[in-house]
């Protein structure tokens, strides 16, 4: 009898104490509640995230929009009285921003994260129309506050309310374009925009000389993008600036280039080379504002300029005779030929 209750009431302590802990716990729950609904906004930390270059909206237009939900007072006002999943959902209607997340700091502080939209390119279409897409090709309106400095299609084929499927295609295709352009500093010194045409291909217009750059779609973007600056480094500077109405860089391991014309003559030599290392030097500034500098690029050896000596072509309807030759073969070369060749390790070298 007497060991039943010894066993009895130690069971009634143990039950004593988790009853008094449980209660213990239960009050300090209630009073941190209690001192979370007495707590006030004490300000406001606005932190823009996900752009590099361009930004559209600033801390004093998130300010706004959170204002114009909750109203003008908010330091002061209780912290309960703020809902901050809907202010979320507002700040995420604004055309700018992906992404908003919002909480209370331990002093009060109403802690606001944002990701903006970046733009990736600047589209103009065929009826004067004009806008932007970010990476997930969201259609962005243009901004009286800032312009970004990024690279220009124009000719777009489509009415933004009635897209296609073979546009939301192209757009995709912009897009990947775009951003393999503002990683080399070289191409967006090179390339002033870009066209589409009636089938949808893409056609450079570059910023220095009059002729159209063919390029076509997408596919093998990066060998194109290759031997178009090879066509720049190593040929440009021989022939000059303006002596191709068309380059075509469509043909695999070559570079078609016509020329415009018995009657055009090749522009002076050292004005061409005064021209290239303009834009050489126009390349470096571009740099720091990259991802990718095309100095860091290893040169390339002056036996290359066989590749575009292999692919020169004149335009049969002008000229009868073609300066394609086979550098490195068997085949003699004519003084001419050996005479280009050296100008161009010349140039190398200049260029180094």
């Amino acid at each position: 009898m007497k060991n039943i209750d010894k066993i009895n009431f130690k069971k009634v302590l143990i039950s004593l104490f988790w009853l008094s802990l449980a209660s213990g716990v239960c009050f300090l729950l209630i009073v941190a509640f209690n001192k979370k609904d007495a707590e006030v906004c004490t300000g406001i930390d606005i932190e823009i995230v996900g752009v590099s270059n361009h930004y559209f909206i600033d801390k004093q237009d998130i300010n706004k929009i959170i204002q114009k939900y909750s109203g003008e007072k908010i330091i002061g006002r209780p912290i309960k009285e703020f809902n901050l999943e809907k202010m979320e959902s507002e700040l995420e209607k604004d055309i700018w921003l992906n992404k908003a997340v919002l909480y209370f700091d331990n002093k009060g502080v109403l802690k606001t994260q944002v990701q903006e939209r970046e733009p990736v390119a600047r589209i103009f279409t065929m009826d004067g129309n004009s806008f932007y897409i970010d990476k997930s090709n969201r259609v962005l309106p243009i901004s009286n506050k800032h312009t970004a400095r990024l690279p220009i299609f124009t000719s777009f084929p489509s009415i933004l309310k009635g897209m296609k499927k073979n546009d939301s295609s192209l757009l995709a295709s912009i897009n990947v374009m775009s951003l393999y352009i503002q990683k080399d500093s070289l191409l967006m010194s090179i390339v002033d925009q870009i066209d589409i045409n009636k089938l949808g291909k893409f056609e450079l217009v570059p910023k220095i000389g009059n002729q159209i750059i063919l390029f076509g779609d997408t596919a093998d973007m990066a060998h194109k993008f290759e031997k178009l600056e090879l066509f720049y480094k190593k040929t440009i500077p021989i022939y000059g600036i303006n002596k191709y109405n068309k380059i075509n860089l469509q043909f695999k391991g070559q570079v078609v280039a016509s020329i415009k014309g018995k009657s055009e003559a090749m522009a002076d030599s050292l004005q061409t080379i005064k021209i290239m290392k303009t834009l050489a030097e126009y390349s470096n500034r571009m740099a720091s504002d990259t991802t990718k500098n095309f100095s860091n690029k290893s040169e390339m050896s002056s036996s290359d300029i066989s590749i575009i000596l292999n692919s020169l072509q004149r335009d049969d309807d002008l000229v009868s005779d073609s300066i394609i030759r086979k550098v490195g073969s068997s085949e003699l070369l004519s003084p001419s030929s050996k005479k280009i060749i050296s100008s161009a390790k010349k140039i190398n070298h200049l260029n180094k």
